[in-house]
């Protein structure tokens, strides 16, 4: 997979965990599993931020 694919992914994974935060969520998340989900989509843009980097 080449490092733009990648980079897409990660975006789109981002893109999907936002979603389930905000308003129009068909279901509402516990405190855990919100909290869960911040720290992975924390994870993934600092590593979208690192592969961004790489392009410089």
């Amino acid at each position: 997979m080449s490092q733009v694919d990648d980079i897409y992914e990660v975006a789109t994974d981002i893109q999907k965990g936002l979603r389930q935060l905000g308003d129009n969520r068909v279901v509402a998340l516990s405190i855990h599993k919100s909290k869960e989900l911040i720290a992975e989509l924390e994870q993934k843009a600092e590593h979208l931020v690192s592969q961004l980097e790489g392009l410089k």
